[in-house]
């Protein structure tokens, strides 16, 4: 029996050859790969033992990313696991992982309020895009389904299992069109994300989705993102102020509700709600 090696967060990227602490990404393949990059407003420790090393930050540099050159010292000295261990430099939606790892104690002082906490299950990951949400439930044991309508985009996806989640429990990546109306996954979930493909009908149509105790989570630009960075350009993406709540079934409760400005530049709407 295969023992599961967590999947550990690193700034550093190698482009030469893999080393402990750091991701390894050919130069040659950096520009097929961005979505295993950290978000653009995070820092890339490019380990400087090649020539490849300077051509790689150039490149970075190029795409609007932050990174810098550092030594081998400096990932040798860090708190590095053995060879073996597995790191990535991508992130998961932010809010996902707020509400799994360290949401704050106004959900966990009662158990009945933080059907997340600690817990495994059926997951459905809606709009799923290069399937890093999906990949990082899957690598903390959750059964996943994640779903999109672009091909190319789930093909990223399985890729990025293969790489950072070999033995996690198999995705099922399926190619669906969200908003068609007679579109339903099978079975119910535990879990159901909603990220960035804002749609009040399938928003609507995803609590029913949910099983008893399940949550729902959703991330939204809001309508002051859009005044201030014209986008998303269509109505129908952007949360009005204090909308999301209003769109939800009385079996339902908010257990967290937020409308903000967040790290990564984005104004955002932020909801968790769960059958209770």
């Amino acid at each position: 029996m295969l023992m599961r090696v967590a999947l550990r967060q690193t700034a550093y990227l190698s482009v030469s050859r893999a080393r402990a602490g750091a991701v390894h990404i050919p130069l040659a393949e950096l520009g097929a790969r961005t979505h295993e990059l950290p978000p653009p407003h995070k820092a890339i420790r490019l380990v400087c033992d090649s020539l490849e090393a300077y051509s790689a930050l150039g490149w970075l540099h190029a795409q609007g990313r932050q990174a810098r050159l550092v030594t081998i010292s400096d990932v040798v000295g860090g708190d590095f696991d053995a060879p073996s261990a597995r790191y990535r430099l991508w992130e998961p939606n932010e809010w996902l992982s707020a509400v799994l790892t360290s949401l704050p104690s106004a959900a966990s002082s009662n158990a009945d309020t933080a059907p997340l906490l600690g817990k495994t299950g059926e997951a459905l990951d809606l709009g799923c895009g290069s399937g890093r949400e999906a990949v990082y439930l899957a690598d903390q044991g959750w059964h996943v389904i994640a779903v999109d309508r672009l091909p190319e985009a789930l093909e990223r996806g399985r890729d990025l299992q293969r790489r950072y989640a070999p033995h996690s429990p198999p995705i099922a990546w399926i190619c669906a069109d969200l908003e068609k109306p007679d579109w339903r996954p099978e079975g119910s979930f535990d879990l159901i994300t909603l990220f960035y493909f804002y749609s009040r009908a399938l928003v609507q149509q995803a609590c029913a989705w949910l099983k008893p105790n399940g949550s729902l989570l959703v991330e939204a630009f809001t309508t002051e993102h859009r005044a201030r960075y014209g986008k998303p350009a269509s109505d129908q993406r952007v949360v009005h102020p204090g909308e999301l709540p209003n769109l939800l079934p009385a079996s339902l409760r908010v257990i967290h509700y937020s409308e903000a400005w967040r790290t990564n530049g984005r104004h955002t709407a932020r909801l968790w709600a769960a059958h209770l």
